[in-house]
């Protein structure tokens, strides 16, 4: 399974965010889209999966125009988890989670055996399942965050899509965000596409990086040819190293001293 955009413009109003873009996102892999603030990217990622319209281009689905799928057959390809997202207070974990079903259901039918089988997967495989008697309101941010990806999860997506997941989060929330996305991708092969703030999360977790600046894409590729000292002073005006570390498989980021 593919997406893929082409020739996008995305505006708001008289404002236009986003244009000339191609993007093509793949199932099976970690797709990270990076850039600096209010460069297009949580724009990009909306238009890709129909919660914003364009003026102009095309997104396309395994080459069918997305334009042409129902609500619940999309739901059924792809899951997206937006950067705010909230549930009545007093509902419980395993409720939220079971509501990532109703793709797969009529309006009047309940949970079937099958739907509590992939309801129960979808918390097991993201360490929620200790939670599910548990109300929403008494779970932590790093909890809840793990909730949410559990209820797009049980939509059985081929491709996840991710705004900014780590918002919000402590460091240690942060890094179990992104062992959660990386251990689903390796174990589930579900495609992951994520908009990330933090480089070294991308430079870690991702296969594919798509840089974007000015809602134009300035470039992509793999992490390593990707993150560079001369994209990130073309892109975000800081001035680094990216250092090899010995018995370490992806770089780091070394950012100059501050004088």
């Amino acid at each position: 399974m593919e997406i893929r955009g082409e020739h996008l413009q995305i505006a708001y109003g008289d404002y236009i965010a986003v244009s000339e873009m191609d993007i093509h996102v793949q199932k099976g892999k970690v797709t990270s889209i990076i850039g600096p603030n209010g460069s297009g990217k949580s724009t990009v990622l909306k238009g890709l999966t129909r919660l914003l319209s364009y003026k102009s281009g095309a997104v396309y689905l395994d080459d069918r125009d997305l334009k042409e799928f129902s609500t619940k057959e999309l739901a059924r390809r792809i899951g997206v988890l937006p950067q705010v997202h909230s549930a009545p207070p007093d509902f419980q974990v395993k409720e939220l989670v079971g509501y990532g079903r109703m793709p797969y259901q009529k309006w009047y039918q309940q949970n079937s055996d099958e739907d509590k089988k992939i309801i129960d997967w979808a918390m097991k495989s993201t360490g929620v399942w200790h939670l599910r008697e548990k109300s929403i309101n008494e779970c932590s941010g790093g909890e809840k965050q793990r909730v949410w990806i559990a209820t797009v999860l049980t939509q059985q997506p081929e491709i996840l899509f991710l705004d900014e997941p780590t918002t919000y989060l402590d460091i240690s929330h942060q890094l179990e965000t992104m062992k959660l996305v990386k251990k689903l991708n390796r174990e589930s092969g579900i495609g992951v596409v994520m908009v990330l703030h933090d480089l070294s999360h991308a430079l870690e977790v991702s296969d594919w990086i798509v840089v974007i600046k000015d809602g134009k894409k300035y470039g992509e590729g793999a992490p390593k040819d990707v993150i560079t000292p001369k994209m990130m002073k073309e892109v975000y005006d800081v001035d680094c190293d990216i250092v090899t570390v010995p018995g370490r498989e992806k770089p780091l980021i070394a950012y100059r001293e501050i004088n």
